[in-house]
């Protein structure tokens, strides 16, 4: 059953759409690490604001680099917006997720026997609200995950087994996913080691497959180089800050069991875990099991774990359910009750209402800030706040937004030749009393404070702005 063709045009709308309106960044590290990293390079910022992975040199550059001549080519042509550039960042993702992914589908889809199973793989790999979401970040785990993917791809592809200059391509895209996210090296050991004891693949064939990584491995080197002024090896220099010296644990320790949290993610969470199992001790001589088993055991040995880590396993998913089902049937002649079918139809309603929400809503709701502040400031500003996180993010903000922390907002000392703003939390906006000014942003509707039940809004980075002074010509 060839993809359907309405598929991809409607895959593309889809993804498009959550690029346009997925603002901000998901986790810290997809700004700090990358968006960050590009500012220090675009002169928007100052290296006394990095993170202390920029001065242990610990992170690759690639992505970095991607933004800052994208910024650049920009530039050419008229002012850079960045809203725009992160846009287009986030469109690249998911035209890269869309490919990993039609290319997943179309090598594997021939192992699911039933043309209703292939139409579910279809259905789940390309329009599950997690592929949607996490398919157009431009993290590292994803850019990651899917140049794995595809290289993982190709391989099976007949026309590539026996051509070199092919292979050493194919080893250059995997090698690329470490370069990435190291992490995926555990998935790069399973890999190899499957070509070489259970496909017993021609050892000039896995060499060149190697050479192709080793080619992308040094590339990197040469990048990191550009970007930190020294020769370094950030794969090894990540590995002796956060395993030999700890400072991965020092954010967090977790249970092994922290990861089955990913039961949560429904509708279909329980399933990932049920399935990744069970398919792994069902088809040990899978491919995919090669790739999963080390990457799940490395991820479990580490002592700081986050959900996020597992996100280049999503990929999988949609097949290791279908083709788990599959073995139930053949093996127990197991089929699908009435309930089931009754409450898989609910499960993926409310995953198209997943979609839904997440086609349209911010990953992050305080870069709205940073975009009202980009759109409607544009002279010399003040920024005060108490609370850190109403968040100046330099490399969507103009180069004269000045920070000013305070310790009471009664003492804001306006100047007469700047905009003078002051950021408030919902709590300190009750604490403190609402500000002589304009209110011009707002998390706040009086009805949220009835719904502060354990106190989570005393935690939790809502905001008001208002406008004290302003120069700007209305």
């Amino acid at each position: 059953m060839p993809i359907k063709p309405k598929y991809i045009y409607i895959a593309v709308v889809v993804y498009l759409i959550t690029a346009f309106f997925s603002l901000g960044h998901l986790h810290p590290d997809e700004y700090y690490q990358i968006l960050e990293f590009a500012a220090y390079k675009l002169n928007l910022n100052s290296p006394h604001g990095l993170t202390w992975e920029f001065y242990d040199q610990i992170r690759p550059a690639f992505q970095a680099w991607i933004v800052v001549y994208l910024y650049k080519l920009i530039a050419l042509i008229s002012e850079p917006n960045p809203f725009f550039v992160t846009f287009l960042t986030r469109a690249f993702s998911g035209a890269l997720s869309l490919i990993a992914i039609i290319l997943f589908i179309n090598t594997f889809k021939v192992e699911l026997k039933s043309p209703s199973k292939q139409q579910w793989f279809m259905l789940l790999s390309i329009f599950s609200w997690l592929a949607v979401f996490n398919g157009i970040r431009y993290s590292s785990e994803n850019i990651s995950a899917k140049l794995f993917l595809i290289g993982f791809c190709l391989l099976f592809q007949t026309e590539s087994r026996k051509n070199l200059l092919t292979l050493i391509a194919i080893g250059f895209l995997i090698g690329m996913s470490f370069v990435a996210r190291f992490q995926t090296g555990f998935m790069i050991v399973g890999l190899m080691a499957w070509l070489i004891f259970i496909k017993r693949m021609c050892p000039i064939y896995w060499l060149s497959i190697l050479i192709g990584i080793f080619l992308a491995i040094g590339a990197g080197v040469v990048v990191d180089h550009w970007f930190y002024g020294d020769w370094v090896f950030t794969p090894w220099r990540y590995f002796a800050a956060n395993i030999l010296q700890g400072k991965a644990a020092s954010f967090s320790v977790d249970p092994w069991y922290m990861y089955l949290s990913i039961a949560g993610l429904v509708p279909y969470g329980p399933l990932y875990i049920l399935a990744a199992l069970y398919f792994i001790i069902m088809r040990p001589k899978h491919a995919i099991s090669w790739v999963m088993a080390p990457f799940i055991i490395g991820h479990l040995l580490v002592g700081h774990k986050e959900l996020r880590f597992l996100t280049p396993l999503l990929s999988f998913m949609p097949f290791v359910i279908l083709d788990s089902l599959q073995i139930l049937q053949e093996k127990y002649n197991w089929q699908l009750g009435s309930k089931l079918r009754k409450l898989n139809t609910f499960a993926w309603r409310f995953n198209l209402f997943g979609v839904l929400v997440v086609m349209f809503f911010p990953s992050a709701m305080q870069i709205r800030i940073n975009e009202l502040m980009y759109k409607h400031y544009q002279q010399p500003t003040a920024f005060n706040y108490l609370t850190e996180g109403g968040n100046i993010l330099d490399f969507y903000k103009h180069l004269n937004l000045r920070p000013v922390p305070i310790n009471n907002p009664a003492k804001v000392d306006c100047k007469d030749n700047e905009n003078c703003l002051i950021a408030l939390t919902c709590q300190e906006t009750v604490k403190y009393g609402a500000p002589q000014g304009k209110l011009i942003f707002s998390d706040c509707p009086s009805w949220i404070f009835k719904l502060d039940f354990n106190g989570w809004l005393e935690r939790t980075a809502l905001y008001n702005i208002y406008e004290l002074r302003t120069i700007e010509s209305h």
